[in-house]
C-alpha cells in the first residue's frame, strides 16, 4: 500500500509528463506517477544498490517498466534527458540543497517537487539563491507526523522572501490550512512545555502566537 505522504507527493507531479525521482528507494512514488498522474516516463535514481534493486522488483510487472531509466548513482550526475519534473522526497534540506546546488545545471526548467524532513527554513533560503521560486506548499499528517511538501521553479531572478517566510513557508503562510494550523499549535504546545527561560524561545512562541491569532 502507497503512504498517505507519497501519494501527497505525486499529487505535484500534474502536468510534468516525464519525471526523475532522486532516491526513488522502493519506486512506490514512480508507480503512482504511472498509475494516477498521467507520467509517460520516469528516471529511477538512488545511490545504493538495495534501494534501486528493489524499485527495479517492484516496477518490473507493470506495463510501464520499459518507460523507465534505473540509474545507480548520485544527485542530478547521471541526469542526461530533460524532464518536467524533478521529485526529491523523505531526504533532509541540508542533503535537498547539495544535490540541486552540485546539479543545478541538470535541473533546466523543471519543477522540483521536494518533501525535506528537517531544515527547511535553510534550504529554502539556499534555493532561493538559486534562482528557484516557491510556487506551491502543503502540509499533510499521517500518523502522528507532520510532512511539508514544496514546489519550486526556475526564474531568472533571485526571489526574496523574509526571514519568516523561509521558516514557515510563504504559500503555507498565506494559505494557513486547517493541516498547517494544526502543526504549529503543537510546536507551540511543545515550546510552551519546556522549561528553559531562553529568550528565543519566547521569541518563538510569540511568532508562532502572531500567525495563528
Amino acid at each position: 500500500m502507497i503512504s498517505k505522504r507519497i501519494q501527497a507527493v505525486a499529487a505535484f507531479i500534474p502536468p510534468a509528463k516525464s519525471i526523475a525521482d532522486v532516491g526513488c528507494d522502493h519506486g512506490y512514488l514512480i508507480i503512482e506517477a504511472f498509475r494516477r498522474h498521467g507520467v509517460d516516463y520516469a528516471v529511477a535514481i538512488d545511490n545504493k544498490e538495495g534501494p534501486l534493486a528493489s524499485a527495479v522488483k517492484n516496477i518490473s510487472p507493470f506495463p510501464f517498466y520499459k518507460q523507465v531509466r534505473f540509474s545507480l548513482s548520485d544527485g542530478l550526475c547521471d541526469l542526461s534527458e530533460e524532464v518536467d519534473a524533478i521529485i526529491l522526497s523523505g531526504i533532509g534540506g541540508h542533503n535537498v540543497l547539495e544535490i540541486i546546488n552540485s546539479g543545478r545545471e541538470k535541473v533546466r526548467d523543471a519543477r522540483l517537487i521536494i518533501q525535506a524532513n528537517r531544515d527547511l527554513e535553510a534550504m529554502r533560503a539556499g534555493l532561493a539563491k538559486l534562482c528557484l521560486s516557491i510556487t506551491r506548499e502543503e502540509v499533510i499528517k499521517e500518523g502522528r507526523r507532520f510532512y511539508e511538501i514544496i514546489e519550486f521553479t526556475p526564474v531568472d531572478y533571485v526571489p526574496e522572501y523574509t526571514e519568516i517566510e523561509y521558516r514557515f513557508g510563504p504559500v503555507l503562510l498565506k494559505e494557513k490550512s486547517p493541516v498547517f494550523r494544526e502543526k504549529l499549535e503543537k510546536e507551540l504546545e511543545r515550546l510552551k512545555n519546556i522549561s528553559e527561560d531562553a529568550p528565543e524561545i519566547g521569541a518563538r512562541i510569540k511568532e508562532i502566537e502572531e500567525i495563528l491569532w
